[in-house]
């Protein structure tokens, strides 16, 4: 049997089901909340913070970044990595066996011409390499550069690709892949610097099971 269901009514679902009809109840833990959102945008952390305030009757900013690292920068309830599109987002530290099977499907490195582009070997080799490196650390960016070099070999390092009117090291191109398979998420910067740990380790779910319970 087909159902049928008017703009209007699937308008309805999706503002009740993320709590923007009403909000949740107080005590509903955040990572449920975004949960709820299928994953919060978070290229700028306080719009992030924002988005899952207004979706929980008496959260804070506070509550959200409690979620998000423990005392120690670790992961709490919510990750802040590359999600959907490639951007930065919160996902529920639960659903990262979902997230990163189904993203992971996702072709990776073709916007770039040839000359810069990663080879898929030398992609697998770059976010195995970034798991390494971040495995019990906290690194930046450039600490990551040169982590990521000297497990891989020059070439990941070599200036091509375009980036802000700069050329960025190689590898680059595929740092939101190894954050959507899990390699990588972000930690509290260190002063004005992002800093990259890695998540804890978890068994993706089979890609069929994760693309039907995503979609």
């Amino acid at each position: 049997m087909t159902v049928k269901i008017t703009w209007e009514r699937a308008s309805a679902r999706r503002l009740e089901r993320q709590f923007l009809d009403t909000p949740a109840g107080t005590g509903t833990p955040v990572a449920d909340v975004v949960a709820s959102m299928l994953a919060a945008h978070a290229q700028v952390l306080s719009a992030a913070e924002l988005s899952v305030g207004v979706r929980a009757a008496g959260r804070t900013r506070t509550d959200v970044r409690a979620a998000l690292w423990q005392a120690d920068g670790s992961p709490a309830s919510l990750l802040k990595t590359h999600g959907p599109r490639g951007t930065v987002h919160l996902l529920p530290i639960g659903e990262l066996p979902l997230w990163s099977a189904a993203l992971t499907v996702i072709p990776g490195t073709g916007r770039f011409a040839p000359d810069i582009r990663l080879t898929d070997p030398q992609a697998t080799e770059v976010v195995a390499a970034v798991a390494d490196a971040l495995d019990g650390r906290t690194l930046t960016i450039d600490e990551l550069d040169e982590a990521v070099v000297a497990r891989t070999g020059p070439w990941a390092g070599d200036r091509v690709m375009p980036a802000f009117q700069d050329l960025w090291p190689r590898w680059r191109q595929v740092l939101h892949r190894a954050g959507q398979s899990g390699a990588l998420c972000f930690a509290p910067n260190r002063g004005r610097k992002v800093t990259y740990t890695r998540p804890p380790r978890f068994t993706p779910l089979p890609t069929t099971e994760a693309l039907r319970t995503l979609v």
